[in-house]
């Protein structure tokens, strides 16, 4: 018997499709939940007379094509053992006992809030359907475990971002309106005004990436490979080759890197993070970076040593925070989160990541990647 519980989304916004996907393969591990979604009238109707077994049904208030009402009537007429949830404005809660009566089960939010309900309503069905069984889980007590806040808030922390995404791409449109249709008649002081708006409202959208994508790193299974790291240094500084011209900046390896079974992607953001901020951290002097690497028992330490304007004693342990920046480096372009996004990345692989540094020397990041047996071939001098 098939014990996997097949959700259909009937809605035209990708961005609450992504966000509750993201929510189901989190809390189920990606293992018996699956989601279709229906952005279209045809997929609608393609999806409810196929012999797909749905046993929930998710409804978007706001579909294009059609109102929510006749959508939940041939729900309840052509899969009347689906239960039936409707998504909801959160200011419009007159519909609560509207769609109750249409044979809705249960009406959410459609916000952080109601996205997070209704993922955990999906998996406690997913678990009912796969077993009804007395014995003990060993996973019972998970709910107790001192992690459990931590993971509610890493939910939270992306759906709330999810949230915020779309009032804060209206306010940059209406700014760029403002700018291009109305520059004249704000004057000198309100284009200055308007300046430093757009500049914060853009800084903003660059934070809200960078926490969307370190919330996604949460508990994500790397890619692993067998990875270069000779080839993806090379990689990185392509990337920043003309950077180093402009400042006369070098980098050398003291020895051959080793290849490491990793998540190349991500490991070359690392790498990225760590080269980008050694350029943007120079000190008056022709920036040097060094990279080297080194066996150490059943993991390989690889460290970037630069000579910038160093780290204080204090921050050494902070910078690796969300949104955490060196005191002084305020006055520097980023969003804080380029090192707790590399902390994480290790994190995933098993690793760890630290600094050396003090004001005026330079600073050595170090991070460590545990490998088994003789996985990494390639030995550092």
């Amino acid at each position: 018997m098939n014990s996997d519980i097949h959700v259909l989304f009937v809605s035209a916004c990708t961005a609450d499709e992504t966000v509750l996907t993201t929510l189901l393969v989190r809390e189920s591990e990606g293992e018996g939940i699956h989601l279709s979604a229906a952005s279209s009238a045809q997929a609608f109707f393609d999806a409810v007379y196929s012999e797909e077994r749905y046993q929930v049904i998710v409804i978007d208030d706001r579909q294009p094509w059609s109102d929510w009402q006749s959508v939940a009537a041939t729900c309840a007429k052509s899969r009347p053992n689906a239960l039936l949830v409707l998504l909801t404005s959160a200011e419009r809660a007159d519909q609560h006992e509207a769609a109750l009566s249409a044979g809705a089960a249960a009406v959410y939010p459609r916000n952080s809030a109601g996205l997070i309900a209704l993922a955990r309503l999906v998996i406690k069905l997913a678990a009912q359907e796969r077993s009804f069984s007395l014995r003990l889980d060993g996973r019972a007590g998970e709910g107790d475990s001192d992690t459990a806040p931590d993971q509610d808030r890493e939910k939270l922390v992306y759906a709330v971002s999810h949230d915020l995404q779309d009032p804060l791409q209206l306010a940059r449109r209406y700014a760029a309106i403002l700018n291009e249709d109305f520059e004249n008649e704000l004057g000198e002081s309100g284009s200055k005004v308007l300046g430093h708006l757009q500049f914060n409202l853009n800084r903003t959208q660059e934070m809200l990436d960078e926490l969307l994508d370190y919330s996604r790193l949460q508990g994500a299974k790397p890619d692993r490979q067998p990875v270069d790291f000779n080839e993806l240094l090379d990689e990185v500084i392509g990337l920043y080759k003309l950077s180093l011209e402009e400042i006369g900046g070098s980098i050398t390896r003291q020895h051959s890197l080793p290849t490491l079974v990793v998540d190349r992607r991500q490991f070359q953001r690392v790498l990225q993070n760590l080269i980008g901020n050694a350029i943007k951290f120079r000190s008056e002097r022709p920036l040097h970076i060094t990279v080297r690497a080194q066996r150490v028992r059943n993991e390989w330490r690889i460290g970037v040593k630069d000579n910038g304007i160093g780290i204080a004693e204090e921050d050494a342990k902070r910078i690796f925070g969300m949104f955490e920046r060196a005191g002084g480096a305020e006055e520097y372009p980023g969003t804080g989160m380029g090192l707790a996004i590399c902390k994480r990345i290790i994190h995933n692989h098993g690793g760890r990541i630290w600094v050396r540094s003090s004001l005026g020397s330079g600073s050595v990041f170090i991070f460590s990647v545990p490998q088994a047996g003789d996985t990494a071939e390639v030995l550092a001098g």
